[in-house]
């Protein structure tokens, strides 16, 4: 099995032996076109595999195994693969600059350095969350209308969510700038709900029913999982920002499609502009940008502490996946209440 990859800036290559355990560095696959080629993107890098002599689900097997944990020669006994190809592969990767590199002695990143690299990799994690099957089926007109009524709701619950996370970052922050930056933040998020209620309102959902919903197990676990990160870790909750907050022209532009689908899908016209002009507020008021904001002045970040920030922003990025899966999961089955309903004792 050969598999190359194409990339611009190809170093000298370097030698590994079969001893080497390799780990790739954090990474998503993707396939634009059904049977085009598979796209690997690392931040904001793309490489195009090529296949040679060997299908995709082979290749992603021995993927699987580049964790670190495993040997070149270990791998090549797991999958079956020669021990020469199986180095080829694991060399190919190496000159690309695609292995993680292990630095005992890097115990503090620079600030520019920390935040381009939380740039390209929320960059990659976004974009990412754009493939999920959630939005290309309803830009197919895949789903039945329920299921983007569904996502105006659930948007509306998570939207509602931001008190309850900001406040849980601030009682548990320690750093007096940081502390004043996300009280001003509340300040300008706390009350932004009422715009995706009253698109709900336009959609035809009756302002109570709005109100008395009951959030899907998804959107409860991704504001748990902000809340989480918000108790335990100030900077990588200030990071997540560039995850959870309007993303600039990307949200406009995906603001305008949702009002789009919303006509297609037989809603009125015009019904989600309180809920676009919410994404407007976010791109203007530049939320994006709340890390550089907080690391301004500062020469470093420590790097035990930019471990458990960017884990934390990855844990997240999953935590949007779950949510748009526990949509189509909900919203699809014709048997279920919409808004959803609270179970209460007396409906036992």
């Amino acid at each position: 099995m050969t598999v190359t990859a194409t990339y611009q800036g190809l170093e000298g290559r370097q030698q590994l032996d079969l001893a080497y355990k390799p780990q790739l560095r954090h990474c998503t696959f993707f396939m634009p076109k059904v049977g085009g080629p598979t796209l690997m993107i690392v931040g904001d890098q793309h490489f195009e595999i090529e296949q040679q002599g060997a299908d995709l689900k082979t290749f992603l097997n021995f993927k699987r195994y580049l964790d670190g944990r495993h040997s070149v020669a270990e791998i090549s006994q797991i999958t079956g693969l020669s021990s020469g190809d199986a180095l080829e592969i694991v060399t190919t990767f190496a000159e690309q600059g695609l292995l993680r590199e292990e630095r005992p002695e890097l115990d503090r990143i620079p600030v520019p350095v920390f935040i381009d690299q939380i740039d390209k990799s929320t960059g990659m994690w976004a974009e990412q969350i754009g493939y999920h099957r959630l939005w290309s089926g309803l830009e197919n007109l895949d789903y039945r209308k329920e299921v983007f009524l569904g996502l105006i709701l659930e948007t509306y619950h998570y939207i509602n969510s931001a008190s309850r996370h900001i406040s849980t970052a601030i009682a548990h922050c320690t750093d007096p700038q940081w502390k004043h930056l996300l009280s001003e933040y509340l300040s300008e998020e706390y009350n932004h709900a009422w715009m995706a209620k009253e698109s709900l309102v336009n959609m035809g959902v009756p302002a109570e029913q709005v109100e008395d919903a009951h959030p899907l197990i998804g959107t409860w676990s991704l504001v748990n999982n902000l809340c989480e990160i918000a108790r335990e870790d100030t900077l990588g909750y200030l990071a997540c920002t560039k995850l959870f907050e309007a993303r600039g022209a990307e949200s406009v532009e995906g603001a305008t499609a949702l009002q789009r689908l919303a006509v297609e899908y037989g809603f009125p016209e015009g019904c989600l502009d309180p809920l676009a002009s919410h994404v407007i507020e976010d791109v203007k008021a530049e939320h994006t940008g709340l890390v550089e904001e907080a690391l301004e002045g500062r020469d470093f970040v420590l790097a035990d502490r930019a471990h458990i920030a960017v884990n934390n922003l990855h844990d997240l990025k999953h935590s949007f996946d779950q949510y748009s899966e526990n949509i189509i999961y909900y919203y699809s089955d014709v048997a279920n209440y919409i808004p959803r309903l609270k179970v209460d004792y007396f409906s036992l």
